[in-house]
């Protein structure tokens, strides 16, 4: 996958920013389509031993080890376990007193930077305001709500907005039926998102069982009703309810039913609000 593709906008964007040398030292990246790329290939621009008209060459030692996640001067950092952690950054910040290994050059690279603990942000906050060395920091989210506002303020915000044709063309590549491949890019703001769940025996068992749920809702409100357990069984924790509510949008939206669409907007709230998944999905059959 390259970026060119994936966000062809931001690719001629950042194209131009590296050509005229105007690269910013701080980002924040707004949305998650193809953020992680971008922040790569603008690394491989920053490192790279070959540039062609200051654009990455892609195949020398350095772009390499850049793809690869295995350049010295390459700094990622990403949740250890539910929060990125305020050891984690400072360990990093006294390393950035220094001159880089391969050269002065650094980058940092941190994904869901919504999971920083507040003390980590305020640790990442002086080498961002007083950068000791040539260092670019990019931050990833897709929450920029949950960001705190003095690391906002201190970054150029750059917002990733999802290329759904593109994840749809792609999942259908790699062999995903055309009806499921619509609904995944709907639902995923990643490829490696999409296809993790495309390859995930649940999801495959829980959208047939959405579907039929639908089609019960359209003929009978009491077979829908007893049908809700089925839901229950398979959506079994938070991460695949969140799936459910967000496939039933998109089905209601493909079936063009706007009652049980705004009444699953509701639905949603109810369940966010720790009322059971049950109990919530029982709000759209009454």
């Amino acid at each position: 996958m390259e970026i060119k593709d994936i966000q062809p906008q931001l690719y001629k964007q950042f194209s131009t920013i590296l050509q005229h040398g105007k690269l910013s030292h701080a980002y924040l990246f707004s949305g998650g389509f193809g953020s992680f790329e971008l922040a790569i290939w603008l690394s491989q621009a920053l490192f790279c031993e070959n540039p062609e008209n200051a654009l990455p060459c892609g195949h020398c030692r350095s772009c390499r080890l850049v793809a690869q996640q295995e350049f010295t001067d390459l700094h990622i950092v990403e949740p250890d376990g539910q929060t990125i952690k305020t050891a984690q950054i400072r360990e990093l910040t006294q390393v950035f007193n220094e001159s880089g290994y391969e050269g002065n050059q650094q980058v940092l690279l941190i994904k869901e930077a919504e999971k920083m603990h507040p003390n980590a942000a305020n640790a990442l906050l002086k080498s961002i305001e007083e950068p000791e060395t040539e260092i670019v920091v990019f931050l990833l989210t897709d929450n920029e709500n949950m960001i705190l506002q003095t690391i906002k303020s201190r970054t150029q915000i750059i917002n990733f907005p999802k290329n759904v044709q593109y994840l749809q063309d792609f999942l259908e590549k790699n062999g995903i039926l055309k009806t499921q491949a619509e609904l995944l890019a709907e639902i995923c703001n990643s490829t490696d998102k999409a296809l993790e769940l495309a390859q995930q025996s649940w999801f495959n068992e829980g959208l047939q069982r959405l579907q039929q749920f639908v089609k019960l809702l359209k003929t009978s409100a009491d077979e829908a009703f007893l049908y809700l357990k089925e839901l229950v069984e398979i959506f079994d924790d938070k991460e695949k309810q969140n799936q459910a509510f967000e496939l039933l949008l998109q089905l209601f939206n493909q079936e063009r039913m706007s009652q049980e669409l705004l009444k699953t907007f509701q639905a949603i709230k109810m369940w966010k609000s720790n009322v059971r998944f049950e109990s919530s999905l029982t709000f759209l059959v009454l």
